[in-house]
């Protein structure tokens, strides 16, 4: 009789133990994954750390960047003003290939200065006005390779 009450004691130790055996091995694998989850989670919280950074530091390339373009814009706008009022003028500086340099000069009585015409006087302002924004697109882009790619400080 007292074999079987020590084979149920055993057989219920032996279950017993399984039963904890089972349980540990769930509990370790449940603290691994949540190592795994912590660890991914702390890698996308640095990862929104840094865009945040690199969101922050485009915001203000760009307010610089759009502040001097709009600048050059006010520039030659006045320019263009101060041109069409007479203010300022307009010079050219040419070079006649054809002409040799022992010619003869002629001249003429009611001769005036060369100067634009009032369609390349436009065609030049509009050609400032877009070597203007193609300077400030491509320092944009530089200082974005800079400070946001490379993650490096103008002027270093």
């Amino acid at each position: 009789m007292y074999w079987k009450i020590s084979f149920v004691i055993a057989a219920l130790l032996a279950s017993m133990a399984g039963a904890a055996l089972y349980y540990r091995s769930l509990y370790l694998n449940a603290e691994q994954v949540l190592q795994h989850i912590q660890a991914q989670a702390e890698a996308e919280h640095a990862a929104l750390a840094q865009v945040n950074r690199q969101m922050q530091t485009l915001a203000a390339l760009d307010g610089q960047h759009t502040r001097e373009l709009e600048n050059e814009k006010n520039r030659i706008a006045q320019l263009e003003r101060d041109v069409a009022a007479g203010r300022r003028r307009l010079r050219l500086r040419a070079v006649c290939p054809n002409v040799s340099a022992g010619g003869t000069t002629t001249r003429v009585d009611d001769a005036a200065r060369a100067r634009f015409d009032d369609a390349a006087r436009r065609d030049y302002f509009t050609l400032r006005r877009r070597i203007d924004i193609a300077k400030e697109q491509i320092n944009g882009l530089q200082d974005y390779v800079r400070q946001v790619c490379l993650n490096t400080p103008r002027g270093e």
